[in-house]
């Protein structure tokens, strides 16, 4: 017993003093992924501004992000688990020379040590090419008529579970690509030079794929919300008029005006001492596109 608590006062104490280089890489990572989110959250609104390398909105954005994307496992797990039970029972019953057979059979089929790594720059290839990279399209959007031609702005103008839904596909391909970079890194067995190729671009790739992650939340998820305001500058709006606050920095006040017209104009005003009267939140992307889109109308949420 003695032996096992001085295991752990060591194991404690290594943690201990490997805390702060835990915390300023931690604190690092939330940055990057709170820039990310904000820098393409405000492409897409259309909003030219330079953000400041040091922001504490970084760090806010960064933990909604990080907050999100851990509420996503169990929603993941809720939809995989039962698949995996469904899977499990006829394998359980199948007889022991099956069983041996498709055991013999997937060892021998990943037994070359450059096959599962090229099975992860396949999938991590597609992944980025074909869905995490399409929401680059999407900019400018509040002064935009109608919404590229894309499958993804079904996606954009659908309900708040379809985006959930979409963005935890999302996550569960980064994890199954990150899953097979994990599983080759750690099994043991002859390895050769088209195999490490293929794990070092694996590595590249993985790593995008979890930048990206940030730029589709960015996009897709936090944008959603404009708070509309009841006026700009202590001025009241014209008649038919709605105002929405894009951007709140220390120096300028962006706003987004939409007249009965349809006319949009991004507006920047001094910030100094202006007050900000909200009155309501609106899904800004359904108050602008449900009406003229292509395909069904999902809006209101």
């Amino acid at each position: 017993m003695a032996e096992l608590w001085n295991e752990i006062a060591e194991k404690v104490g290594n943690l201990a003093g490997k805390w702060t280089s835990y915390a300023a890489l931690g604190s690092f990572l939330l940055y990057l992924a709170g820039y990310l989110t904000l820098r393409f959250q405000l492409s897409t609104y259309g909003v030219a501004t330079n953000l400041d390398v040091f922001d504490e909105k970084y760090l806010f954005a960064g933990c909604r992000f990080l907050v999100y994307l851990v509420s996503c496992v169990p929603d993941i797990l809720v939809i995989i688990l039962p698949l995996a039970a469904i899977a499990y029972v006829p394998y359980k019953l199948a007889p022991a020379s099956f069983k041996e057979r498709a055991g013999r059979w997937v060892s021998e089929l990943w037994a070359p040590p450059a096959r599962l790594p090229l099975l992860g720059v396949v999938a991590g290839v597609a992944m980025i090419q074909f869905v995490l990279r399409k929401v680059f399209g999407f900019g400018n959007l509040l002064l935009r008529k109608a919404l590229p031609q894309e499958w993804l702005s079904s996606v954009l103008l659908s309900s708040d579970l379809n985006l959930s839904l979409y963005f935890n596909g999302i996550v569960t391909g980064v994890l199954v690509t990150g899953g097979i970079l994990l599983y080759v890194l750690r099994r043991d067995g002859a390895r050769n030079g088209a195999s490490d190729l293929f794990v070092g671009i694996l590595v590249f790739l993985v790593a995008v794929e979890f930048l990206l992650l940030p730029v589709n939340y960015g996009v897709l998820i936090s944008t959603q919300q404009l708070p509309r305001v009841a006026e700009v500058s202590g001025e009241k709006l014209p008649d038919g008029t709605r105002i929405w606050l894009v951007w709140d920095s220390k120096d300028v006040l962006t706003y987004f005006a939409r007249d009965p017209g349809d006319q949009r104009m991004l507006i920047s005003v001094p910030r100094k001492d202006s007050k900000v009267k909200i009155v309501g939140y609106d899904d800004i992307f359904c108050e602008l596109f449900s009406a003229n889109h292509a395909g069904p109308r999902p809006c209101p949420r």
